[in-house]
């Protein structure tokens, strides 16, 4: 493995993908006001709600490229929005450009009354943080909330942007559990759920008591979830969400794909950003590629994989790059060219702006005696180059005038 990873990095030097490229990737360019104020978090709607009787602000934040494609893009909707949009959308740009998630919608739902909102069921006497006397008389609107999303926030959403079917709903604390109820009451709504730090502490645990009857063996849950928390949180979360995953662990559906963990030593409101990056990271997992598919090379199960992971998370679905240039390290080793090649070739369209993938692909090229293919490649090398000022264009003409010689 570590002499892998050392072919790998040689490459990536070679290529100059290290300097220029994977390391250190071209920024993004953020749109500024009149008055240099950078813009990026997303734009904010009214929705106008009958279920709720009220005004719901959300924002929307499309990912990079939206305007300049057609594709669609999966949606993740955000509870507890405005507090959690700044951190939300700047890991979604960073695992996004990375390739360790393919490009989403964020929808951050800004709360109004969020007790009301996110909590299943009144609230008792003797409601933690309470002072044990009347409850929260505004509790209990669980329902009423996920009916809003149902019918009115995902339709409005689907109807006004390019969505793609897949959707995730990420809580923290009470949008957590929230997002719990809403996996166990309408798994037919969301596809993921990251849940964060759920207060499944609420009237005496009963979404733990729900689960008992929900989780079955027998039943496929064709749902991929997140259960995170972290380790410095207190009394009321983490042991109680392990009563929880308890539970899964005697009745684990079949087809449900979940994870359980407790990250670093962060407390309650401190784990936010930790918990909503790990979340992304294992939603997405099954973007890295599969170590059968490594082992047991064909250009026909490589290329179906891909138009598999679009189909699920949408046409602007990749793998990441060190994903692809592992599996070509190995198919180099195997003098599988022609495999390398294809695989090149799908990973230079997901990153049009890496030139090292070009160089590498038109090396491979000239190997297998495909000179043409070879100086085609090398040209959209120097496109590349002088659209994004790499100064890479002489360099890649002296390829191209050897390769001329070479078939004169």
């Amino acid at each position: 493995m570590k002499k892998r990873v050392l072919k790998i990095l040689t490459f990536l030097i070679i290529l100059g993908l290290v300097k220029v490229e994977l390391y250190g990737q071209l920024a993004n360019k953020i749109e500024m006001t009149n008055d240099n104020q950078l813009l990026g978090l997303g734009t904010q709607h009214i929705i106008k709600s009958d279920i709720l009787n009220e005004e719901r602000p959300i924002i929307i934040s499309l990912p990079v490229g939206y305007d300049n494609s057609k594709a669609n893009y999966p949606v993740i909707y955000v509870l507890d929005g405005l507090q959690n949009i700044k951190h939300t959308v700047g890991t979604v740009e960073l695992l996004t450009e990375s390739g360790l998630i393919p490009p989403i919608i964020v929808v951050g739902i800004e709360s109004l009354d969020r007790t009301r909102d996110l909590t299943p069921s009144k609230a008792g006497q003797n409601i933690h943080g309470g002072v044990g006397n009347t409850g929260l008389s505004q509790s209990g609107g669980a329902p009423k909330f996920l009916e809003f999303l149902s019918e009115e926030l995902v339709p409005y959403v689907d109807s006004n942007y390019r969505t793609h079917p897949y959707r995730i709903l990420e809580g923290h604390s009470l949008g957590g559990l929230f997002s719990v109820y809403a996996l166990m009451e309408n798994n037919d709504l969301f596809d993921a759920f990251i849940v964060e730090a759920p207060a499944l502490w609420w009237n005496e645990e009963e979404m733990t008591e729900k689960a008992k009857i929900f989780f079955k063996p027998d039943l496929s849950l064709n749902k991929t979830v997140y259960f995170g928390i972290g380790g410095g949180d207190g009394w009321g979360m983490r042991q109680e969400l392990i009563r929880y995953i308890n539970v899964i662990k005697r009745n684990n559906p079949k087809n449900f794909k979940w994870l359980h963990e407790e990250d670093g030593d962060e407390g309650h409101m401190a784990s936010r950003l930790l918990l909503n990056y790990n979340g992304l990271r294992f939603l997405f997992s099954d973007l890295g590629i599969n170590e059968d598919l490594i082992g047991n090379f064909s250009a026909k199960a490589f290329l179906t994989a891909e138009e598999q992971l679009k189909d699920k998370y949408g046409p602007m679905a990749r793998r990441p790059a060190e994903e692809y240039f592992n599996l070509v390290s190995v198919l180099v080793d195997q003098e599988n060219n022609l495999g390398a090649i294809t695989v090149l070739k799908s990973a230079s369209e997901a990153y049009p702006r890496y030139i090292g993938l070009l160089t590498y692909l038109a090396k491979l090229y000239e190997r297998t005696d495909q000179k043409n293919e070879a100086i085609d490649t090398y040209l959209l090398g120097v496109e590349v180059s002088k659209r994004y000022q790499l100064g890479q264009e002489d360099d890649l003409q002296i390829e191209i005038d050897r390769l001329h010689e070479i078939q004169n």
